[in-house]
């Protein structure tokens, strides 16, 4: 048997490491994926549902307005990630259409870096509203008491997912330098 200096060694198992915790993010967009989609059934359904009480039995939800309101916000947030990891955000690619090679992969990991540094801002700013929420046990007083906290929360969860995807294709253009 043959030994691995021990550089190597420690190479092969960082990039074992690193492929897992790839797996596992790629995996939990998946999921956040899924239930964004989830999400888009269930708004569906509550409207017909409310379309339904309303005008055949004369009895409107007092709840479905608002909950649609939260889902769209909670399917928008969760599924942008997942979005963004298969390029299906809107671009404007007026100039990077005309760069090629190393000039376009440069402009791609500078465009990505202000998506990250926002994305950021965005988690943190986030992450203190859902704290001060938290902390103060806000509600949402409409029809039916709403916590804010869980609300919020998805906010600061659907940032880090996006700061990390920014993260990893910073990394993939500087990488293709």
């Amino acid at each position: 048997m043959v030994k691995q200096p021990p550089e190597k060694a420690h190479q092969e198992k960082s990039s074992n490491f690193m492929g897992r915790l790839t797996k596992i993010f790629d995996y939990t967009l998946k999921g956040t994926a899924y239930v964004s989609g989830s999400l888009i059934i269930i708004l569906m359904l509550s409207i017909v549902y409310e379309v339904v009480m309303r005008y055949f039995f004369n009895d409107p939800t007092r709840w479905v307005i608002d909950f649609s309101g939260y889902m769209q916000y909670a399917l928008v947030l969760l599924g942008a990630a997942w979005v963004l990891k298969r390029n299906g955000h809107t671009r404007i690619d007026i100039l990077s259409d005309q760069l090629k090679g190393k000039k376009q992969r440069i402009l791609s990991a500078i465009t990505s870096s202000i998506g990250f540094i926002t994305c950021s801002v965005f988690f943190w700013e986030g992450l203190k509203a859902t704290w001060v929420a938290y902390q103060r046990h806000e509600f949402l007083y409409r029809d039916i008491e709403v916590p804010v906290a869980p609300l919020f929360i998805i906010f600061p969860i659907s940032f880090l997912l996006l700061c990390i995807q920014f993260a990893r294709e910073i990394y993939n253009h500087l990488r293709a330098l």
